[in-house]
C-alpha cells in the first residue's frame, strides 16, 4: 500500500473542503505543503508548489470518481521529435533563473516567472507544458 497525490489546491479552504468530502466517504487522506502555500502564495504552481491532498493508492478510483478528477496518466513527449526520453529542469538561461531564485530567496519575494521546463535528451529541445491546454511551446 502506497501513498499518492490525488490533487493539488491553491488555497487551504479548497484543500480542506476536499479533505472533509473524502473523510465523509471514509477515504483517509492528509494535506502536505499547506503551511508553505498559505504563507507564500506567490510560489503556487512553481515546481510543484501548492497544497497536495494525499491518499492511499487503492482509494484513488473512489476518490477520483467522487471529485470528478480524471487520472493523469499522459506520457510527456517532445513536440519536436516525439521522443519519450524527457528530463525536467530549468531549460535555457539557467544562470539567469538561478540568479532570480537566489535573489528571490534572499529578499523573500516570489519569483513568478520560473516555470517547469522539460528537456528532450534526443533532439536537445526545451519546451513547456501548459497545464490547462496541454500544448507545447518552444522557449526563445
Amino acid at each position: 500500500m502506497s501513498i499518492i497525490r490525488l490533487t493539488t489546491c491553491n488555497n487551504i479552504i479548497e484543500a480542506n473542503m476536499i479533505k472533509h468530502t473524502l473523510e465523509n466517504e471514509e477515504i483517509e487522506c492528509f494535506l502536505t505543503n499547506n503551511n508553505f502555500t498559505t504563507l507564500m502564495p506567490g510560489f503556487n504552481g512553481i515546481l510543484g508548489a501548492g497544497i497536495q491532498i494525499m491518499i492511499e493508492e487503492n482509494d484513488f478510483e473512489k476518490a477520483a470518481k467522487l471529485l470528478n478528477i480524471e487520472e493523469k496518466s499522459e506520457i510527456i513527449k517532445c513536440p519536436n521529435c516525439n521522443s519519450e526520453d524527457i528530463s525536467f529542469g530549468l531549460g535555457e538561461n539557467k544562470v539567469r533563473k538561478i540568479f532570480i531564485t537566489v535573489i528571490s530567496a534572499l529578499t523573500g519575494t516570489p519569483m513568478g516567472n520560473i516555470r517547469n521546463t522539460y528537456y528532450c535528451k534526443n533532439c536537445k529541445h526545451d519546451f513547456k507544458i501548459h497545464s490547462e491546454t496541454q500544448s507545447t511551446k518552444k522557449d526563445n
